[in-house]
Parts: C-alpha cells; structure tokens; sequence
C-alpha cells in the first residue's frame, strides 16, 4: 500500500514538474499573425514604395527629391484609391526583394522588367509603358555591323548584371557567348561601362537609359539595332509574389490612367517629342 502510495505522489510530482517547464496545455504560445503588405496597405492608407534612380522612370535630385515618370504615375494611382506614398528606401535592381521579405516596403515602383529570374519572388503590375531594348557596342566597333546574331560566340562577352532582366536577355539571344557579370549592387553605368572599356563587347540597355549615357559620354556607343528594338520590355511596379490582391488594385487605377490619356500625359512632361517610344506596344513587336 505504502509503495502505491509513494508511487501515486511521485508520479503527481513529475506532472507538476513536466507543466512547470513546458506549460500547461492552456498557456501555449499565441501564433504570431503575419498581416500582408495589403492589409497593411489597407490599414494604414499609406504605400510604401522602394525605388531606384532610373532617369526619366524615377529620377533623385540632389535636395533627394524625387520625381520622374513612375514617380508622378503611382502618385496619382495611389491619389485615386484614397492613399499616400512613402518612398521609403531607395534600393538595387538585383537586391529588390531582400525589402520584400523583411517587410520594409510594399512595393517597387520605380519601373521594373518582368523577367524569369525574378518571377520565383515577384508579380509585376500590368505595363505603365514598353521599354524598347537595343544591343549597345563601342561606336568605333564595326566587327556586328549587320550581323549582330555573330555575337552568339564563346569569343565575345556580354555584360549583364546578375540577377537583372540584362542576364535573361544575353541567355536568351546570345547563349553561347561569354559573360562579364556584375554584382546586383553595381549600377547601370557600370554594366555599360564595362563595353567602353574594352571589357565585354555588347551590352543590352533600353534606348532612353542608352541615351541619358550617352549624353555624359557622346559617341562612345552605337545601337546595333537602331531601326527595330532587339526586345521590348514592359515597364511594371513589382511585388512580393504573395502580394496578388496588391497588385490587382493597382492595375485596375493603371488601366483607368492608360485609358483616360494620364500616363500618356505624364510620359510627355518628361520626354517631349520622344514619348511615343515608350509606347511601342508588344503587339507591333517581332523578335530577331
């Protein structure tokens, strides 16, 4: 009797010391709720907006204010659905989602190509405007002149940036050449430099992006397609790849801007006479 007795207090004793060190059944630790970017968005009437310095998309001036084309266009997308926009964070193309997955900001919306190597972490918004996109080599280098497939070549190197749009278009049209790659924090002029420095021997750039280049350093570049775009890309506001209902409301006030003339309007005070470029719509658009 006595050793049920002693075996009943000490089984009893390690109930309470097994409670005491995990906790009772009742005192679980509550699930921490992870609320999206669009509830927040939502809660707080206020998206917050990453963004890259990309003359004429998103252009910082020396006081750091910003303007630009994709800065007024989701300024005036965010007016209509009753928001704000803070711009939050100014980022680099190839590090854009790191922010996503900390929740640091809401969305990118300096003007992003959708590309498959960003869509395993990011949705894109519906196109703003048509990015044409043109293989760019030293201006004094004649060796592709009409015959730009002769690039496909082990002997030749592209630059590109890793993780960018750029990397997807040299795989795609130039896969047998080699690379010169830089890292996701390097800049535009970098990428391009490489080519006026005799490192690689063709970049892909966008014509406006080419053109502000080439304003700094004229004649030191030349289009190997200047009468038809090599690609076209859309222009677009990225997300995380959760973020669906984010990116849905935006696109319906970009189609309702598309429609009424505002992007268009927006494009023009930036770009005059070349706006139109920006509106080389896909469908026109037969690749090489």
């Amino acid at each position: 009797m006595k050793n049920l007795i002693f075996a009943a207090v000490l089984g009893g004793l390690i109930v309470l010391a097994g409670i005491k060190i995990l906790g009772a059944p009742s005192e679980t630790k509550p699930t921490v709720q992870t609320q999206s970017a669009f509830d927040r968005v939502l809660a707080t009437h206020t998206l917050r907006c990453a963004y890259a310095s990309y003359d004429p998309f998103l252009i910082v001036g020396q006081d750091k204010k910003i303007t630009g084309i994709f800065h007024d266009a989701v300024e005036e997308a965010a007016k209509r659905l009753g928001l704000k926009v803070e711009w939050t964070e100014e980022v680099g193309y190839g590090n854009i989602n790191t922010g996503f997955a900390t929740g640091r900001y809401d969305a990118f919306c300096a003007g992003l190509w959708p590309a498959g190597t960003r869509a395993a972490n990011t949705i894109f918004s519906r196109a703003v405007a048509w990015d044409p996109v043109g293989v760019w080599v030293r201006a004094n280098d004649t060796r592709f002149d009409g015959h730009m497939d002769m690039l496909n070549d082990p002997a030749y190197k592209i630059s590109a940036i890793e993780g960018d749009a750029t990397a997807a278009m040299a795989d795609a049209l130039f896969p047998k050449a080699g690379r010169v790659m830089m890292s996701q924090n390097q800049s535009i002029g970098e990428e391009v430099a490489q080519v006026t420095s005799n490192k690689a021997d063709a970049v892909f750039q966008d014509y406006l992006s080419a053109d502000r280049f080439l304003q700094n350093t004229p004649g030191s570049l030349k289009n190997l397609s200047p009468d038809k775009p090599a690609l076209i890309y859309a222009l677009t506001v990225g997300f995380d790849v959760h973020e669906v209902e984010l990116k849905n409301m935006l696109d319906v006030v970009l189609s309702d801007m598309d429609r009424d003339g505002t992007t268009r309007r927006i494009v023009k005070t930036y770009l005059g006479d070349k706006s139109n470029l920006l509106f080389y719509q896909q469908n026109q658009f037969a690749p090489y």
